[in-house]
């Protein structure tokens, strides 16, 4: 009976250990989002250059993140956010200024429902945004003056809802919230 039992035991923790090996606790995905803090900025500084007579256009932020799941609930990692403004001049046409805004932030995860096909979760970031401003040749033709700049800033991502769904490796997923990955963002995710 005690040999009965324990090759029990021994079978229910191989189970259990081979359980815990399949549970996925890296991601990594790719996002693009609208409304970011980046372009809420090229925007408002847009608006003094439309009194000059230009106009701003901008995309992104287009980026990556990675996380690991120290818990089921908690994933630590690190987002990766690229966004570009352009400023042109309406009269002439042509390019004056570019803004290229790089961010970096250390990221935390927090998954309150996870389901084998549907997850949601919270997370906060906090990190550098570097910008670069770059005025071309025709902008410094007309201020002798301009020159190109880079500046370094404190940045950040409030991510109050996430939604994801699809298989268990692969997921989509859309996010709501406030900072550089925009007041919507949308992406790809991969769990292995």
């Amino acid at each position: 009976m005690k040999k009965l039992l324990m090759m029990a035991a021994v079978a229910m923790m191989t189970v259990v250990n081979v359980n815990a090996q399949d549970e996925k606790k890296n991601e990594i995905g790719v996002f693009y989002g609208t409304g970011s803090a980046s372009n809420l900025f090229s925007a408002f500084s847009g608006a003094f250059a439309a009194s000059a007579g230009d106009q701003s256009s901008w995309w992104g932020p287009i980026g990556i993140e990675y996380y690991h799941h120290i818990t089921p609930v908690v994933g630590i990692g690190a987002v990766a956010v690229y966004a570009r403004c352009k400023a042109e001049d309406e009269k002439t046409h042509k390019r004056d200024l570019s803004e290229n805004f790089f961010t970096v932030m250390p990221s935390v995860k927090f998954n309150w429902l996870r389901k084998k096909h549907f997850g949601m979760y919270s997370g906060i970031s906090a990190g550098v945004m570097f910008l670069s401003v770059s005025p071309n040749d025709n902008a410094k033709a007309a201020d002798p003056d301009a020159k190109s700049e880079t500046l370094v800033s404190f940045m950040f991502q409030a991510t109050a809802v996430g939604v994801e769904f699809g298989s268990e490796a692969f997921r989509g997923f859309v996010e709501a919230g406030l900072g550089e990955k925009g007041v919507l963002c949308a992406g790809l995710r991969y769990k292995f």
